[in-house]
């Protein structure tokens, strides 16, 4: 399909990533806005539109449609329904807007499905069952069985941040309390370097300079590289409460194939040693103990708005 492309986008709770992607996965404009400096959905559409319209504003006859992911996405009606990590209040029929303003077809998708997509329409290894799990602000997990991705009856199947991993334990954004995202997640590791940081008061290191509301996963990652003390226990401890989540998942879907993506698995090592150390220790038996769990080929920047544009490039193969 010479000239043709299709926008994808991926809706975070920090960030919303827009690109123009052509068929063979090329990234031909990119842009990114800040998700949380808008205090509601209108708001968030029209500069959304706007930069739509940039990108398309040179060749309009190639534009294929719109593909987005986002979280907490009701596909059974194709809206965005009480996002934990967005603050906005209700149902966000954005299908509607978009298509009408840009007579294209607009599909849209839990943002965990986005790097399943992505693996599965531009990735060699072609497996049929595997799944992603995104470390970001929150924490979700998308699922591919037997080469299909899997949705459950309205598009919420995935939701591994929201599984309840500790009772009565710290308060989640979705109401409950002990969810994983809570303790497994950009903003849970920051609330467990908090934790440390009263835990031990002989702690004299670099934490206790910065303010903890300017407090990062980025941060804590360099701090613990450096050998920051506190650091490298909260991602240890991330490390842990992963790895037994991951192998109960395991438990569930059977898969080939484990990938993590987002911005916690820039810690690598850091994150990766103990996540795989407890997952085999709590592994049932019975599945294989060659099961990878690795770091997903598609970086956090493109990785997600591919996927997205697979669900137009999908429409146009049928």
């Amino acid at each position: 399909m010479l000239n043709k492309y299709v926008i994808g986008i991926d809706v975070g709770g920090t960030h919303t990533r827009i690109g123009q992607i052509s068929a063979s996965g090329d990234v031909l404009k990119n842009q990114m806005l800040r998700t949380a400096d808008y205090g509601n959905a209108t708001a968030f559409l029209e500069h959304l539109i706007g930069v739509i319209n940039s990108m398309i504003s040179d060749d309009m006859s190639g534009f294929l449609g719109i593909g987005m992911g986002a979280p907490s996405v009701n596909e059974q009606n194709q809206t965005i329904t009480y996002a934990a990590n967005l603050n906005w209040d209700g149902s966000l029929d954005i299908i509607k807007a978009l298509s009408e303003t840009f007579s294209v077809p607009v599909k849209l998708t839990n943002d965990a499905n986005l790097l399943v997509l992505a693996h599965q329409y531009f990735d060699d290894a072609l497996l049929s069952d595997f799944f992603v799990v995104t470390l970001g602000t929150g924490v979700g997990a998308g699922i591919c069985c037997n080469g299909s991705l899997l949705k459950g009856k309205e598009g919420f199947a995935g939701e591994l941040g929201h599984v309840i991993v500790k009772d009565s334990g710290r308060s989640c954004s979705c109401g409950r309390k002990g969810c994983l995202e809570t303790y497994v997640s950009a903003t849970g590791m920051i609330r467990t370097v908090t934790s440390l940081i009263a835990e031990f008061n002989s702690y004299k290191g670099s934490l206790l300079e910065l303010p903890m509301s300017h407090l990062n996963a980025k941060m804590i990652t360099e701090l613990a590289l450096s050998g920051d003390e506190i650091a490298k226990r909260a991602l240890i401890l991330t490390g842990e409460m992963l790895g037994k989540a991951l192998a109960n998942m395991v438990a569930l879907f059977n898969p080939q194939h484990i990938y993590l993506a987002g911005g916690l698995t820039h810690a690598d090592q850091l994150l990766l040693a103990p996540t795989r150390q407890l997952f085999y220790l709590h592994l049932l038996n019975v599945y294989p103990d060659q099961i990878t769990i690795e770091k997903s080929k598609f970086d956090d920047h493109e990785g997600a708005i591919l996927g997205a544009s697979v669900l137009i490039w999908q429409l146009n193969e049928t």
